[in-house]
Order: structure tokens, then sequence, then C-alpha cells
């Protein structure tokens, strides 16, 4: 890509109601503050992948509040798919800036989490010439139990192709599958079952033709609260 047309990072998260959760748009920085975004386009999307707004940042702000903007453009409207659509000078970013999020429940006395927001559809491999290859993305969960249940939030960035995807679950050495399918621009939250047969559960792999957006979260039985958002991590095969 040549040095003086901007690249792109396409990045996603999911945001619940009752939660501060706030962006850095830009994590790398000097000086000179030389180091901001030239553009960056929000758009927020309900599970079924309608679009309910789409609007561009201020992409010299350091951090947006994710919670004021959908409090302000999409109240009440549940779990939604958040992708930020980000553009860059290559010569002042080399390897792509990089989106991090804190996320707190109000009114809470749990910890905030901390989590790098996840890039999607290939942003990583149509850098490195390998679109076409199968995606895999995997999860290692902590061998001691914590009162918490799994799952996996899941989107399709695609804008036209719906996405085929299969879910691989690791119990004791056993694995157990299952599919099904995303349209475009939507999302889901699969449960994991936390033990089969006796034993309780290991890893979590998902496959799919290119990159999704997907996070691994734990919530507290008693409360739902979250208690993990992590992304999941890529590997090619």
């Amino acid at each position: 890509m040549s040095s003086n047309r901007p690249s792109a990072l396409l990045s996603t998260t999911f945001h619940e109601e009752g939660y501060d959760h706030l962006v850095e748009l830009v994590h790398q920085r000097d000086s000179d503050a030389r180091r901001h975004l030239e553009s960056l386009d929000v758009a927020l999307h309900d599970p079924d992948g309608k679009v309910l707004v789409s609007l561009p940042v201020d992409p010299r702000q350091e951090l947006l509040d994710l919670g004021a903007l959908v409090a302000a453009h999409a109240p009440g409207a549940g779990r939604l798919m958040v992708a930020f659509d980000a553009r860059y000078d290559e010569r002042i970013f080399p390897y792509r800036p990089h989106h991090y999020a804190y996320l707190h429940r109000r009114g809470s006395a749990l910890p905030s989490l901390y989590y790098a927001v996840n890039a999607v559809l290939g942003g990583v491999p149509d850098r490195i010439g390998a679109t076409g290859l199968n995606n895999f993305e995997t999860y290692l969960f902590l061998r001691r139990g914590t009162g918490e249940r799994h799952s996996v939030l899941l989107g399709n960035l695609s804008r036209f192709a719906p996405s085929d995807v299969e879910i691989f679950t690791y119990y004791g050495g056993a694995r157990h599958a299952r599919e099904m399918t995303l349209g475009p621009k939507a999302h889901l939250e699969v449960a994991l079952d936390p033990e089969r047969e006796g034993a309780r559960l290991e890893r979590v792999e998902v496959k799919a033709l290119f990159r999704l957006a997907s996070y691994v979260v734990g919530r507290r039985v008693s409360s739902g609260e979250l208690v993990l958002f992590d992304h999941l991590f890529t590997y090619f095969k």
C-alpha cells in the first residue's frame, strides 16, 4: 500500500446498557501530538444487522464515551455491535493504531474491565496477502472455575455476505461442535456449557471464512454482570 493514501482499521466491540464504556481511540502518541486518526466513523447495529446510526467522530479526540453516544442515538436498544472505521496515515502509524477500552457496570463494586478492541474482517490477513484462508480463533479458560457462566459474542461486519460459523468447545479432551449462520451485520451471544460429562470447559474455538468480531465473556451467575470481556486470539491453518 502506498504511503500517500490512508490505511484502514475496522474494529468492533459490543455495548450493553448500564455500563460506563470508554474507548481510547489512539494508543500510540508522541510529544508533537501528530499521531491522530485522519478520520473515524462509528456505526451501531442491532442484533439483526440493522444500522441504528452511523456518524463521524472527531478523529483528534482521545477518548470516546461510548455509553453517552449510545444513550444519545439508540437509547433502550439492548446489546449493540459497534463498528469503528478508522483511517490513518501509515507513515505515522507503521503498525496500525490500536483502540483500547474501559468497561464498568455503573454502581458495581466489582473491578473494571480493560480490553483491546477486536479488529475484524481480515484486517491483518489483507495486509499480509492471506485473504483466502479459513480463519480460526481460540481462547483458553482457567483450569479452576470462578463461579461465572461463559459465552461468546460474535458479529459479522460483512456488508453483503452471510458467514457460516463453526464453534468448537473442549471438555477433558473431548470436542463438541455446533454450526450457525450470521447474516450481514448481525450479531449474537452463544452460551457455553460450563461442564460436560463431569469435565470443565477448557477451550473454545471459532472457525469462519473471514475474521468475525469475537469476544469471550464471563457473567456472574447471580446478576449477569460482566466479569470477563476479552477477544479470542487468531491463528491461521
